[in-house]
């Protein structure tokens, strides 16, 4: 995959999960009932299945 077309990718993938959605509400949920540091782990959570979702549908063929 090009760099350039792999930059807008990532670039187009950050803007999406920038949107507010389920997962914001979640995050905003715990930090008012349970406090910073649940919604930190919730968000880190988030965070880090949001980045195996974009990872799993990159395109990863090997061109020789």
């Amino acid at each position: 995959m090009p760099l350039d077309l792999w930059l807008t990718f990532v670039a187009a993938s950050i803007v999406l999960l920038m949107i507010p959605g389920p997962t914001v509400l979640l995050v905003l949920s715990y930090a008012l009932s349970k406090g910073r540091s649940v919604a930190l782990a919730s968000a880190t959570g988030v965070a880090l299945g949001d980045l195996v979702a974009m990872t799993a549908s990159l395109d990863l063929r090997i061109t020789i």
